[in-house]
């Protein structure tokens, strides 16, 4: 067995130590091999929008990434050798670094071929993002998308949000969220001990709102109803003695986002909107042409050499 860590920190920065922590404790319940990369090390190019991935996706294409130069397809490989994936990245402003956003971007051209792969054989998932202070409420939607892109029905066991530690290491002095980062690595080797005697395991950490994905945050979409931005997960709010809360949509929780069936409706939305694109390509082309004077002009930096 093998547990593989993916942290878009610094190096014995936070986050990484908050690792570190969770793979040590993780090995002391089950001696699995660990690895840890740090993004900082990759050459990992920017997404730059071309849709070659989603056209593929939705045509019968494999759907791979058109960048095939960096350091992606090795961190893919490491991915795919492993039985567990955690992922961590300290919060900027409300979400992961930019290093960790790339990430979740470039993972949309990991291919078909790898993510059936990732489906037969589901992964033991779990995320940690630490910040400097409260603005963190939006990573851990990010987070674990980052994680489900990179490892398709990869059952996130655990996730660990908190702020209130802005220096380089600082953690260390926090007992309670040190001890916290083990429990999620117990949780983890936990999971592979189940996972490897063919039981079911799944989410081990505080309980959320949505009963999908255990996120905090909630869409409202008028007259009373209510989606959860991450999982699509509906339902409508409701008074039940004197508190507010959420009557669940039992079909849009079975077949929310993250599904087989969600992920597939996905893709012939995409599909939809291409062959729109191609139906109307001349009057497409027309009126962006009207746009070539805007009455500005575009300007770069001049670069030397």
């Amino acid at each position: 067995m093998k547990i593989l860590a993916i942290s878009g920190g610094r190096a014995l920065g936070n986050n990484e130590l908050l690792l570190r922590a969770a793979l040590k404790a993780a090995r002391e319940v089950y001696p699995a091999q660990v690895e840890l990369v740090r993004l900082h090390d990759l050459d990992l190019k920017r997404c730059v929008g071309c849709e070659t991935c989603m056209r593929g996706l939705t045509t019968g294409g494999d759907g791979k990434c058109v960048i095939q130069d960096d350091d992606m397809g090795w961190l893919t490989r490491q991915i795919g050798g492993a039985d567990a994936l955690l992922v961590a990245s300290p919060v900027y402003d409300l979400i992961p670094t930019g290093s960790m956003v790339n990430l979740v971007n470039r993972a949309l051209g990991i291919g078909k071929q790898f993510q059936a792969q990732c489906r037969a054989n589901p992964k033991v998932g779990a995320v940690i993002a630490l910040g400097g202070s409260d603005w963190i409420n939006l990573t851990e939607p990010v987070i674990d998308l980052t994680l489900c892109n990179l490892s398709k029905s990869a059952v996130v066991v655990d996730r660990l949000i908190v702020g209130h530690n802005p220096a380089p290491a600082m953690v260390v002095l926090d007992d309670a969220v040190m001890e916290r980062a083990r429990l999620l690595g117990r949780r983890v080797a936990q999971a592979l001990l189940k996972r490897e005697a063919g039981q079911p395991f799944g989410y081990e950490g505080e309980a959320g709102v949505c009963p999908v994905c255990h996120c905090n945050l909630l869409e409202m979409r008028g007259g009373g109803q209510v989606a959860c931005p991450y999982c699509d997960a509906r339902g409508r709010l409701a008074a039940v003695d004197g508190q507010v809360r959420v009557e669940w949509d039992a079909d849009s929780v079975e077949k929310n986002r993250f599904t087989v069936y969600g992920e597939t409706e996905h893709r012939k939305d995409i599909g939809l909107g291409h062959r729109r694109a191609a139906e109307h390509r001349e009057i497409i082309q027309e009126r962006a042409r009207a746009l070539d004077d805007f009455g500005g002009a575009v300007i770069r930096p001049e670069r030397q050499g």
